[in-house]
């Protein structure tokens, strides 16, 4: 069992009071971000004792930076600090991240390199950090042309600083309870972020909606980085648990796997983002599909099962609430199913502004990554967009699409070291580790939310937002761990 740094004993129970600690003093920050604004007297007391407390337990500081993050999302993560007048964008997140991965990189060398083995794998990943703060550093220096600097850095913080949460999360989880502890924090975080909706459907519409806008007529009940995060809790439960064994602990969780599945389908369903729906059915479809005859059978029955009887309880309720009186509930959920067929109906339609918005701008970026496909045009630059009467500067790190704002900012070089990491990584998942139910399951759910994020990322700025981004470098840092773990904790 590894030693928190600085502490003499390695008991799992005070990673657990520092993991409760740090979720009490960033969650008051982040609610005072939400109901006053950034305030400098509770940041010193609540960030900053948090700081030095996730420097003691990085473990539990990269766990409680992740459910904050989850609970709070741009209250914790994209609140600038302020002094005077002058305004920082140094965020919660940062800090809490930097004192994480620099006592890591202590506990590395206090452990001779013990705790990270270097793989080609990872190799190929600082191949392309390299690439990266290269064209970040040609940029700054004037190599580039339109460059704003404030966005170049941040674009490189996206794909380097919280990038490294990779290497944290491969250090710190290493054995099957590790793996268990994060999906149980995970899970748990979620289940308390269900509230969320609840709210949503209290108040007529979710909290913080307004920063994410519907490009089509409706309001949304849930916030899009809930349902993000609920998205990948739902395939999380879905993916792993045809693999549990049946016994008594599972006969008594099933039920309230099944009430959690419920709501965060009808959390999903309620946010209105299309691309989700698009990415989880994908995702399900091919989890069936590619498994072999003998688990792929019945995982397919299994979803089944469990889809007809959540489809069932929505139609049901929709119904029941629907025969009310109109004033008390019946118009409001019929505005909220000719919202959701609307949504349903505008994928892929003309009439969606949305849509000619992003094949404008990636007309436009395209044009000029044309000058320079193998270097990319680097960080910070925008392109002109003209459609119809909007005329417009568009950051390109802003384009909607990861993949491609990748491609473009990167160029080729920068986009073949990402894309040979990405499938050396799910080659080694595939190819090392245990073949026991536990490690088929895990493998499941992680290859499941990588190909899940990976067809969401063509719809919206995911690596570009630190609040969706760091999910993606946990999900691939769990990979990487989990070719690496061997089944001997129970």
């Amino acid at each position: 069992m590894d030693k928190p740094f600085f502490v003499l004993t390695d008991s799992r129970e005070r990673e657990g009071v520092a993991f409760v600690f740090l979720l009490i003093l960033l969650s008051i920050d982040s609610a005072a971000n939400v109901t006053v604004g950034f305030s400098m007297p509770i940041f010193l007391s609540t960030v900053v004792l948090a700081d030095g407390l996730a420097f003691l337990y990085p473990r539990a500081g990269l766990a409680a930076a992740i459910s904050v993050t989850i609970l709070f999302e741009r209250f914790f993560t994209l609140v600038p600090m302020s002094i005077g007048e002058a305004t920082y964008k140094l965020y919660p997140l940062d800090l809490i991240l930097v004192a994480t991965f620099a006592s890591s990189v202590l506990l590395w060398i206090r452990d001779g390199g013990r705790r990270l083995r270097l793989r080609f794998t990872d190799l190929l990943l600082l191949t392309f950090f390299i690439i990266v703060t290269g064209i970040f550093i040609g940029g700054a220096l004037g190599l580039g042309r339109d460059i704003g600097l404030a966005t170049a850095f941040s674009t490189w913080k996206n794909y380097v600083f919280y990038g490294m949460t990779y290497f944290a999360v491969v250090a710190f989880v290493r054995t099957k309870e590790d793996l268990m502890t994060v999906g149980r924090m995970f899970l748990g975080t979620v289940a308390i972020g269900v509230s969320f909706l609840f709210i949503g459907l209290v108040r007529g519409g979710g909290l913080w909606t307004e920063y994410t806008p519907l490009s089509t007529p409706g309001t949304r009940f849930l916030a899009f980085p809930h349902a993000f995060s609920y998205s990948l809790a739902f395939l999380t439960v879905l993916l792993y648990f045809p693999f549990r064994a049946e016994g008594k602990t599972w006969q008594s969780e099933k039920y309230r796997y099944f009430v959690l599945v419920v709501l965060l389908f009808a959390g999903i369903l309620g946010s209105l983002m299309r691309h989700l729906w698009i990415g989880i059915a994908v995702t399900l479809f091919t989890a069936v599909a590619s498994a072999p005859v003998r688990i792929g059978r019945p995982l397919g029955r299994y979803f089944l099962a469990v889809a007809f009887p959540v489809v069932t309880i929505a139609i049901l309720s929709v119904a029941l609430f629907a025969s009310l009186p109109e004033n008390v509930v019946g118009d409001p959920v019929g505005d909220a199913s000719a919202i959701v067929r609307e949504r349903v109906l505008s994928i892929g339609s003309g009439t969606d502004e949305s849509l000619a918005w992003r094949e404008a701008v990636w007309k436009s970026a395209l044009s000029r990554f044309s000058e320079h496909p193998f270097r990319g045009i680097g960080f910070g630059a925008s392109v002109p967009v003209e459609l119809g009467e909007y005329r417009q500067y568009v950051e390109v790190r802003n384009m909607h699409n990861s993949w491609l704002a990748l491609l473009i900012q990167t160029g080729i070089f920068g986009t073949v070291a990402f894309a040979a990491f990405l499938v050396s990584l799910v080659r080694g998942s595939f190819q090392s580790g245990s073949g026991s139910a536990f490690i088929r399951g895990s493998r499941t759910v992680l290859t499941g939310l990588l190909l899940f994020q990976g067809i969401v990322f063509f719809s919206q700025p995911y690596l570009e937002t630190n609040l969706l981004g760091i999910f993606f470098w946990v999900t691939l840092g769990l990979l990487r761990s989990l070719s690496d773990m061997r089944d001997t904790v129970s």
